[in-house]
């Protein structure tokens, strides 16, 4: 985490307590619900090995099943402490977590220290009169939250077992600390109340199976909590998370239901267009799409962008780049918009890139944008004599003058110089089925 100061105070955040049900939809993303459901089928799997002999459970799967358990549960812990930092640093969907470190590997172990050092405390305040065991017990599951998020915060056991750094944490949430207490402690009992509901109603090998997943389930759900509660506090706490957005993150209000990647970055960036941060939010979709550089949304949110900014050198440099991505990524649709576009601010607007301008005018073409495929391959011929596309670039413009434009002498004699120059070229082949199509129309036509 970063450990300064936010400068600039991230506005809007919505407060967790309004969240509630967007935190039981978290685990539902298919990059964490896997986990789980594969605990579960272990366990199963474990339990219908062990019974299979005829004298009880088998001794050496009991061990086996411990060993697994206790393996399955730091990993449990190590992907848990892990959503809670991500969280904490405004990540609020798997797809946005950084790359994974092993800065939580011994998180686990510590945090099995720290609830062994409470339970000590515990039992020497209980030594000392039953009250005070009961008052230490109470004061030690109120800490127990806030001493996993300055583990999770800082990595440190020391630091989670010293009170002064437990209740500052408490102090920099304030009073819905207690509210953030009660949901944990009414999240501790879900798992053991949906297994009641279940007991006596599902075989034993099933009922097992329930119990882990929804274990695993919900302490999912708490750390995910936590961690937002400390991006919701994180100019208290004393950091800078990674993101600034406005926060309806896995589910809309509206609907209750996961929001799309397209849908949440929408609502970044008019988060940030609304707070006049235009520059941040060129910067977070260019960000993206080095990772995903043929994604038509996130192009077309980076052509807005620069085009509410008004820079139009950088429109001109991008727009070979956002055509070029509409075509690849099979939705061309917008590709007539941004080719205007383009034109408008530059009369003399060409794809710069020989490579790309035949895929570019099929791709108009096939949403009969073909007045502006013709204009894209014009003059290709000429600006890249050479390159290997330029007999389909021609046979492409002959079928778009001869279907669409009804110009069959031009296209005529775009498809004789293909197949004179290069008649070994499977354009010459295609360019030659279409001139014995427009002759023999031309020969059944009536003479006028």
């Amino acid at each position: 985490m970063q450990d300064s100061l936010s400068q600039n105070p991230y506005n809007n955040i919505t407060p967790f307590w309004q969240r509630l049900p967007l935190f039981f939809l978290y685990p539902l993303q298919q990059q964490l619900v896997w986990r789980p459901a594969l605990y579960a089928l272990v366990g199963c799997g474990l339990w219908l090995l062990g019974r299979s002999g005829d004298d009880g459970f088998s001794p050496i799967i009991l061990i086996v099943a411990v060993l697994v358990g206790l393996g399955l549960s730091i990993d449990l812990m190590r992907q848990a402490f892990r959503i809670l930092e991500q969280t904490s640093l405004g990540n609020l969907r798997y797809a946005d977590f950084d790359e994974p470190d092993d800065m939580h590997k011994m998180s686990p172990y510590k945090l099995y220290f720290v609830m062994l050092v409470q339970g000590i405390f515990v039992a020497i305040m209980a030594d000392l009169h039953p009250f005070l065991g009961l008052l230490g017990s109470a004061l030690a599951n109120l800490m127990l939250p806030a001493s996993i998020m300055v583990l999770g915060h800082t990595h440190s056991f020391t630091d989670a077992i010293n009170p002064f750094n437990v209740f500052k944490m408490i102090k920099a949430c304030g009073w819905p600390y207690l509210a953030l207490w009660a949901f944990g402690f009414i999240l501790s009992q879900c798992a053991p109340i949906t297994i009641e509901l279940f007991l006596g109603k599902l075989p034993i090998t099933m009922l097992i199976g329930l119990a882990i997943f929804v274990c695993a389930y919900f302490t999912l759900v708490g750390f995910n909590l936590m961690g937002y509660t400390m991006y919701q506090y994180h100019q208290e706490i004393g950091y800078a998370p990674d993101r600034n957005f406005e926060v309806n993150a896995l589910a809309s209000s509206r609907q209750n239901r996961p929001l799309s990647d397209d849908e949440i970055l929408a609502q970044q960036i008019g988060a940030l267009i609304r707070d006049g941060d235009i520059n941040l939010a060129i910067e977070m979709v260019w960000e993206e799409l080095r990772y995903d550089q043929f994604n038509a949304q996130l192009s077309s949110h980076y052509a807005k962008l620069l085009m509410l900014k008004g820079d139009k050198g950088k429109q001109l440099e991008y727009a070979p780049r956002h055509l070029f991505t509409l075509a690849r990524s099979g939705k061309p649709g917008r590709i007539g918009d941004a080719w205007r576009q383009a034109r408008q601010l530059d009369p003399e607007f060409k794809i710069d890139n020989p490579d790309h301008v035949l895929e570019i005018a099929a791709a108009a073409a096939s949403v009969r944008e073909y007045q502006i495929a013709l204009e894209i391959v014009s003059g290709f011929h000429k600006r890249a004599a050479r390159h290997k596309d330029v007999p389909a670039v021609l046979v492409l413009a002959g079928k778009l003058l001869s279907d669409h434009l009804r110009q069959d002498a031009r296209a005529l004699s775009l498809f004789n110089h293909v197949i004179a120059q290069w008649p070994s070229n499977p354009a010459a082949d295609e360019a030659q089925r279409y001139k014995n199509v427009i002759e023999r129309l031309a020969q059944g036509s009536p003479q006028t």
